[in-house]
């Protein structure tokens, strides 16, 4: 089953992004910090959708809608 990836990293490199491919089904990634070029071009390659600079509050507030 397809799932998104959400990270609280400074930076996803390719090395961080390889793993995260190599996890299968994963359809995007979300992280606060940032994504390199190189990592960028594989999850391009892979069709995994990616977003940075998410602000940390967000996933904060999604949380506490959640369990009100």
């Amino acid at each position: 089953m397809p799932y998104i990836e959400i990270k609280t990293r400074k930076q996803i490199d390719s090395t961080l992004a390889k793993k995260i491919i190599n996890k299968g089904g994963v359809s995007a990634v979300l992280t606060t910090g940032i994504i390199t070029k190189p990592a960028k071009k594989l999850f391009d390659e892979h069709d995994v959708a990616y977003a940075e600079n998410v602000p940390e509050k967000l996933f904060m507030e999604s949380e506490a809608q959640e369990e009100g």
